[in-house]
């Protein structure tokens, strides 16, 4: 690529890979939302409390994820709305290796492992672009 500099897509849904553009529909029983939740972060067990994930929660998971990522070395591009009910962005990076893989996931597990599936399995429709 020009002038050495990389690109990669990160979808914020959450999926079984924070690189994922996108998952499976599935849904989540209360006792699995439970488990999700108590599995989770302290940010994303504060977000699901109440097992629901409301548009603004979500848009500020990605907003975090995305701050975290680009804290952490990455170039990050503006979030966009992707797959009808999902936000993702572009990270990128410059030179001859990336940041280490496990930056980015480290920055998913904190902000949207559980958050991003349940929010998709809710299949609400994002009321506002990015």
């Amino acid at each position: 690529m020009e002038n050495g500099m990389k690109r990669t897509a990160a979808a914020a849904v959450g999926c079984a890979a924070f690189l994922l553009t996108g998952c499976a529909m599935v849904f989540f029983s209360e006792d699995e939302k439970l488990e999700m939740r108590d599995s989770a972060s302290e940010y994303q067990q504060a977000v699901l409390e109440d097992l629901v994930v409301t548009e603004a929660e979500y848009r500020d998971a990605v907003d975090a994820a995305r701050t975290c990522i680009q804290d952490a070395g990455w170039g990050v591009g503006p979030i966009e709305r992707q797959h009808g009910n999902q936000l993702g962005f572009q990270s990128s990076y410059s030179g001859d290796a990336p940041p280490a893989d496990e930056v980015m996931q480290a920055c998913n597990d904190e902000f949207m492992t559980q958050i991003g599936p349940i929010w998709v399995s809710q299949r609400t429709k994002l009321t506002s672009h990015p």
